[in-house]
This record gives structure tokens, sequence and C-alpha cells, in this order.
């Protein structure tokens, strides 16, 4: 696959270059089936020794021109694991409809970006210019109490002094995507045969099947450093189930056929199914498809005008304009939670890591009078608390990033109405797995005060 030298080209494009020394893509590295490793990233200028090497290659989303906009979308099935990978028909299938809104509503704004296939679901991603309007709008939207990042590595690659302006437009492009990622739920939400959730929410039993699938607008990697999060590379080896250890886990590795990331160019969904899984077929489309990424600056300017119109917007200022409040310790509230969030307090690693841990914690805190910032503050400081054991999970990561972004993310849907707690009870808890100790528990009250907090505009 890696021989033919039409492959090859397109890697360049993709990184932004017709060149390794003219590309702008900041470095290359192995993709995400597994943890990001600094030690594992390479200058461009090393892509053809890693193509060598057979990589599944990732690209950084941090760049030397241009502000990147990445939106992941993808289909998870807590029961069965490898469904994408070897019966993908129907998962995909299952997906269709969140496209469909997305490719509509990015197109009422002006925006074409460039589209992939992959393993598990789809990647739309696209240019924002630098010294453009859209840029200077993005540094705007900078919250006054931004999140602290984290040390970035000597590692030759400039990272230390490209990522300080991109870093600051990044925390507002997050605030944008988080406003998109609330219209395609909010639209789709009523016509998906499974849940349709911001990021991926363990969820309960389906009647689509039976199996606890959803559907994930995964704008997760807005929650951390922008120098630490990749993109997945066009025509580039789809490792991840066997890196990750699932296909080993499931008895399966000899099962899942060779797959590859593909851009969705003239073809529909069954036959990219198709071509994603032959290498002949993925070179031939190499031939003919071009990757480069889009710059949608104008776009993004309706975008972000939309944003700014938006009950979200309201949200996200009070949110930055609250103090932090006092110190209050996750263990000071232990004993006035329920059973399932007091386990998760108790047994933060890796449990309030987990999107359904952090939101089950949020709401529960919020219910009992927490404001946003001082549950986001409370957060941080168990990430920090090294009694936890949490290895090298923050040699890289920030923990302020990630609690503010979840609390913000869980909170907001919750003010604004996106998230109406229909699944904040006992039965659905235990149907996704965290209902750890249901003896003498009732989540109903919890329900009625979260309910309560949004009606008297506490939040």
């Amino acid at each position: 696959m890696y021989t033919d030298p039409r492959v090859y080209r397109r890697f360049l494009e993709f990184l932004g270059g017709d060149t390794e020394e003219e590309a702008t893509a900041v470095y290359v590295t192995h993709a995400d089936g597994c943890h990001f490793c600094v030690d594992c990233i390479e200058p461009v200028t090393r892509l053809r020794m890693l193509m060598e090497e057979g990589w599944d290659i990732d690209r950084s989303l941090l760049d030397r021109d241009c502000l990147l906009a990445h939106l992941d979308i993808e289909y998870v099935n807590f029961d069965s694991p490898a469904a994408c990978y070897v019966s993908p028909e129907r998962p995909f299938e299952l997906q269709q409809p969140v496209i469909d809104v997305i490719e509509e509503q990015l197109l009422e704004y002006g925006i074409s970006p460039l589209h992939l296939l992959t393993g598990q679901g789809h990647h739309f991603v696209w240019k924002i210019r630098k010294n453009s309007d859209a840029l200077a709008q993005l540094l705007a939207l900078k919250p006054k109490h931004c999140p602290a990042g984290s040390a970035i590595p000597e590692k030759g690659l400039q990272l230390k002094e490209l990522s300080g302006v991109w870093e600051s437009a990044f925390h507002g492009l997050s605030l944008v995507m988080e406003f998109l990622a609330h219209r395609i739920k909010r639209t789709v939400a009523l016509t998906s045969r499974v849940p349709v959730e911001i990021t991926a929410l363990n969820v309960g039993k389906g009647t689509d099947g039976g199996q606890r699938e959803m559907i994930s607008i995964d704008i997760s990697e807005y929650g951390d450093p922008l120098w630490t999060r990749v993109i997945r590379m066009p025509f580039s080896n789809y490792l991840k189930p066997w890196k990750s250890g699932l296909a080993d886990a499931l008895g399966i590795a000899e099962s899942i056929p060779a797959i590859f990331t593909v851009p969705m160019h003239e073809i529909d969904m069954t036959t990219a199914l198709r071509v994603r899984n032959s290498a002949e077929q993925t070179k031939a489309l190499a031939h003919r498809a071009s990757v480069r990424i889009p710059e949608q600056s104008r776009g993004m300017q309706r975008l972000i005008a939309d944003y700014m119109d938006s009950s979200l917007r309201e949200f996200h200022e009070k949110y930055d304009s609250e103090p932090v409040g006092p110190d209050v310790e996750m263990s000071q509230v232990v004993d006035y939670v329920p059973p399932c969030a007091a386990y998760i307090i108790e047994h933060p690693n890796d449990l309030l890591l987990k999107p359904s841990g952090m939101r089950m914690v949020v709401r529960c805190l919020l219910a009992l009078g927490g404001r946003p910032r001082q549950i986001a503050g409370m957060i941080t400081r168990v990430f920090k608390d090294e009694s936890y054991a949490w290895g090298d999970q923050w040699d890289s990561y920030s923990p302020e990033m990630r609690a503010n972004f979840y609390t913000r993310l869980f909170a907001g849907q919750i003010a604004t109405r996106l998230d109406e707690s229909v699944d904040f009870n006992c039965v659905s808890t235990q149907e996704q797995g965290f209902c750890f100790n249901a003896h003498g528990c009732n989540l109903k009250p919890w329900w009625e005060k979260l309910t309560a907090t949004r009606e008297t505009k506490l939040l």
C-alpha cells in the first residue's frame, strides 16, 4: 500500500504541502489506537520512515499556518465493540442520519469539509486561515478564566513557539464546536434509531437489537491541549482493533479484514465500505481523490455568528464569569450524594475519567447546589491528587482543561435543555453499568433537584 507514490503524494497533501519540507503539519505519529506518546512524535521529514515500517499514521492537529477544525463521529457498541470491523453495514447505516444532518448544517454555513471514513465512523476537517476574521473572532472568545494547558516537551519540533496563538484560538474553537454538536444532536435525536450523544457516554439497552449502542459526536479533543491532539491520515493503515488489544481479547484477530481510512470522494457508503477493506481499491482511489484540507474561514464566520446569538453562549458567559468559589473537596460531599456518585468519587481512577462517570458526578453536584465552575475546580483537584495513582495520565494532558471541558459540556446541555436527564434514574444507571450499590438508593429526588436548578435559572 505505502509503496505507491500516489499514496505518498496524498499524505503530503493532507500534511499541508507538496514536499515534506513544505508541509505545515508540525509532526506525524502513530494513530490513536494507543495513548498519545511524546516519544513517538516525529518530524514530517520522517514520513517515509513511518511508511516503510507500516505505521498507521496520524498528523498533528497543530499546524504552522492555520487552525484546524475537526469533527469526529463514531458508532460505539458497549456489548459488541468489534461490530464496526466485522459487520460494518448496520453500524454505518445507523450513523447515516447523523452524517446527513452534519452535511446539511455545514452546507448551511457554507462550510465544505474534507470527509473521511474511518474504522468506526467519520471525520470532517477544515482549515481556518491565519489572519482571517474568523480566527480573530475565535481568539476573542478565549475565556477570561482559561484553564492551564500542559507542559510542552523538548522535542525540537517548534512546539512551544507554534502553540501559543493557536492554543488561544483553540479554546475559542472548542466553544463553537460544542455549539455545533448541540445543533447536530438536537436535530437528529428524534429520528435516530439509537441514542446520539456528545462524547461516548454509556447508554442503556435499545429497542433496535437490544444492545447498548450509540452514536458519539466526539468533540473530546477540545478538552485537551492542542499540541497533544492528532487526526488520522487518509489512505493510512487502520490498525486500532489490533493495537488496542481488542482483536486479541475477543479472539478475532484473524477475522477482521484489512482496513484503510479513505476519503468519501464520489462514492456512496456501500462502495466506501468495500474500498476501505482493499489495498488495491484504496490505492486506486488515491490516484483520483485529493485530500487537501479545505480552507473555510468565511463559513466559520457564519457559524460563529450563530453561536454568539445562542443560549449556549449565554451559559458559557455565565460559566466564565463565575468565581470558582470555596475550595470544597470531593471527600467533603461524598456522604451527601447517591451511592453511584459516591462510588465514582471514591474510585476516580478510572471512573471519573470516563464521560459517564463525569456526567453522573456533575449532575449530582449540580442537584446538591454546586456551581459549575466550583464543580470543575473540585474535579481538577481530584485529578491532581497523586494518591489516586494517575501514573503518566497527566504528563501531556491537562487536569484543568479536562475538568473544565466536561463540566461545562454536561452542565451546558442541562442549562439549554438539550439534556432533560431522562436517563438520570436507577434503571438506566444500572443498564449503563454505573450502579455500584443499589441498596436504599433512589435517583428520582435527585432528578427533581437537578430539574429545579434549571427551572430557577441557577444554570
